[in-house]
């Protein structure tokens, strides 16, 4: 029998839920394993490369219900089915890029790996905002927010592309791109930053993690660089940027989700 349209919703936002969470151990497994090998090029981090290894399966899982759920029903279909395709493919040619090149990938997989599975992250955060939209306080001036998030999604998508080469691609010390990376990053941090205060002010609770992300994004961006790449920061940064992103991801999502869903 069929779920009905309130059980179908919330079918479908917890699996949102659970394969963003599972996407974010994703990140937080890579950012760990990139971390552990530019100290020691020679460590075989089986834990760390295990979590990834597991949570990368459950995350296409997941997906895949999610894809299956849209699909499923009339108005989940109309409003998610071409986000969630686009995440199973995300997440298809991920997992392919991860299986052709194993544990030791060239420098352009590499970043391909890094930046599809920060775009994967942001697109599922975009899925949990949208299917709660209309779930508690309301959004201020829901149009001006859209404004100010999709600049901030624009910096930070910038900013991501930036971090993945520089992490990949090019050198650390690439100073016009290190330069371009603290600039964009600083942008979105400050857009965060001013979302976040707003949100709060109408009772929204995911402003208090927009503005925690846009403080310490850039701040562990700073003393990584400062100290030449002091270690813990140099492994936080990344995970700050990739929260800050995803946050203001699902306020845009939030913010484009229509008024009834059925």
């Amino acid at each position: 029998m069929p779920a009905s349209a309130p059980e179908g919703r919330r079918a479908f936002a917890v699996a949102t839920d659970v394969a963003l969470a599972l996407m974010f151990i994703v990140v937080a497994a890579s950012a760990a394993i990139r971390f552990s090998i530019a100290a020691d090029p020679s460590a075989a981090l089986p834990v760390a490369r295990g979590v990834h290894r597991a949570s990368a399966t459950l995350t296409a899982v997941a997906v895949l219900v999610l894809t299956v759920l849209a699909l499923r029903r009339p108005a989940l279909r109309a409003k998610f089915a071409l986000p969630t395709a686009a995440a199973l493919v995300l997440t298809l040619a991920l997992s392919a890029l991860g299986v052709a090149t194993g544990t030791t990938p060239p420098p352009l997989a590499q970043f391909a790996n890094l930046f599809g599975g920060l775009a994967l992250l942001a697109l599922l955060a975009w899925l949990a905002g949208r299917v709660r939209g209309n779930a508690g306080a309301p959004l201020p001036d829901a149009r001006r927010v859209t404004r100010l998030a999709r600049i901030a999604i624009v910096l930070g998508i910038m900013q991501a592309t930036l971090g993945a080469a520089l992490a990949t691609l090019w050198e650390a010390s690439n100073a016009i791109a290190l330069s371009a990376h603290g600039f964009t990053g600083l942008g979105a941090a400050a857009l965060a930053f001013a979302l976040g205060v707003r949100l709060v002010g109408a009772g929204v609770p995911v402003g208090f993690g927009l503005i925690a992300t846009g403080i310490l994004a850039p701040l562990a961006g700073t003393v990584a660089a400062l100290i030449d790449l002091a270690p813990m920061a140099a492994l936080v940064h990344p995970l700050f940027g990739a929260a800050t992103l995803a946050l203001i991801a699902q306020v845009d999502g939030r913010c484009s989700m229509p008024r009834r869903l059925a």
